[in-house]
């Protein structure tokens, strides 16, 4: 089944997803924490603003949604981009690490320093991220 990146319903997706993958389970052991995503509103473009939230627990994901404003205050990490980053990103045209440390993939909350013992758990909680089927919404960019 196909859903709109991130809607309710590819959150779910991807927790489930995130649940069943073992590489994601080995290389997120020592992950404690939420991290969300979120895309920039672009209104010109007709693109909303919207985040998902990811429970992220010793490799497991506890809990997925559509973020509200009070997860993405308890959130430890939040990761924002424009739409155009997000369909590069999920698509497999660009990698998260280098697109954190260029700024393409803005930590907006939590500090490098602390993500960087996580590099192999974002690299798979990304990777699982692109193998889900997904439409894009509407406004945002075509690969």
């Amino acid at each position: 089944m196909t859903t709109e990146i991130l809607s309710e319903a590819w959150a779910q997706a991807w927790s489930e997803a995130l649940n069943g993958s073992e590489s994601y389970r080995t290389a997120a052991a020592g992950w404690e924490g939420a991290v969300a995503v979120a895309v920039r509103g672009e209104p010109a473009r007709g693109i909303e603003a919207r985040a998902v939230l990811l429970d992220l627990w010793h490799g497991a994901c506890r809990a997925a949604r559509v973020a509200g404003p009070g997860d993405l205050e308890t959130a430890r990490f939040i990761l924002t981009a424009d739409a155009a980053t997000w369909v590069e990103l999920l698509r497999g045209g660009l990698d998260p690490v280098p697109a954190v440390m260029s700024g393409r993939l803005e930590l907006t909350k939590g500090s490098v320093m602390s993500l960087l013992p996580h590099v192999a758990a974002a690299k798979e909680l990304v990777a699982v991220g692109r193998s889900l089927p997904a439409t894009l919404p509407p406004g945002w960019p075509a690969p």
